[in-house]
């Protein structure tokens, strides 16, 4: 907690593990890697309040929400809604077509607006017995420290019950918008039945978080390969996104003999469903596909067997 100090960390969410010291664990089959692909399809909103905190977004600097700027203001910030609407109207059918291509069953990080809004995704997620994931109300309205905890309590309570109402399914995973949490987020998700949270991206395997009430476990986004994070903060090019993908793939891959491991492969359909960007992301996971030796979860498949195999 706060003016506290635990040996790697200050508070205490989770304890501290090297992994050098833990157990052996054997994904199914005794697959070396564990590949989870999540799917992010968010709500850009139009326009907001001028007093609407904006988050210094970790995948695109200080402008937040993608790299396009606060749009607050007396205009409404027109270029982040086209991007994210693209990658809702068009990109994500890309996406879904590669993943289908390789036998991917996604993880689908939707926010309450698409869920609400957007039958035909929802729809298309079911099509391929996707897993849904709860993702906030919108990419912009985020979870921030001004937040009481009633009024984070029911940001969450909103989220979820948006997204299980518009898909049929109680969703037990989180993704915060733009990655964002405050001290009471693990402990609130936690207590409404939330069973893994992807904000915190510092382990290869997932790990049980400490909370008062209810059961919570990190599958923590590797955002390193985060498409958004690559191309739009890293600004690297095109080519290098495939293979940053290939080379840690190939590292976990080998490390896999050991222990298994874990890559969590997150992409936002208005980056990576572009046309140009498309086929980069295709060779990638051919090249993964090439392997055996790698299990192909969603984000609740692995957390239930780590429960049930550590």
């Amino acid at each position: 907690m706060p003016g506290e100090r635990n040996y790697g960390q200050d508070h205490g969410h989770y304890d501290w593990s090297p992994i050098v010291s833990r157990p052996v664990l054997r994904w199914p089959g005794n697959a070396r890697v564990a590949l989870c692909v999540i799917v992010n399809l968010e709500h850009f909103d139009w326009d907001l309040p001028d007093d609407t905190p904006m988050p210094v977004s970790v995948v695109a600097g200080a402008m937040g929400s993608g790299g396009l700027g606060s749009g607050l203001g007396p205009f409404p910030n027109i270029a982040g809604y086209s991007q994210h609407e693209y990658g809702n109207r068009v990109g994500v059918f890309r996406v879904l077509s590669v993943l289908d291509k390789y036998g991917i069953r996604p993880t689908v990080a939707m926010d309450k607006t698409v869920a609400e809004h957007y039958p035909f995704l929802v729809d298309e997620c079911r099509k391929r017995d996707a897993e849904f994931v709860a993702h906030g109300v919108t990419v912009r309205q985020i979870i921030h420290a001004g937040m009481s905890e009633d009024e984070e309590r029911a940001y969450i309570r909103e989220s979820i019950e948006g997204l299980e109402s518009a898909t049929g399914v109680r969703p037990v995973g989180w993704s915060g918008p733009e990655f964002q949490e405050s001290m009471n987020t693990p402990g609130l998700l936690a207590a409404e039945g939330i069973s893994y949270v992807c904000d915190w991206s510092n382990d290869e395997q997932p790990y049980r978080m400490n909370t008062a009430e209810g059961e919570l476990f990190s599958l923590g986004v590797n955002l390193d390969l985060d498409d958004m994070f690559i191309q739009l903060n890293g600004r690297r090019l095109i080519g290098e996104y495939e293979q940053i993908i290939k080379d840690e793939f190939d590292g976990l891959y080998r490390d896999g003999t050991n222990t298994g491991l874990m890559m969590v492969l997150n992409l936002h359909p208005w980056v990576i469903g572009q046309p140009w960007r498309i086929r980069y992301l295709d060779r990638a996971l051919a090249h993964v596909n090439r392997h055996g030796g790698v299990w192909k979860a969603t984000g609740r498949e692995i957390v239930d067997w780590y429960k049930s195999n550590s």
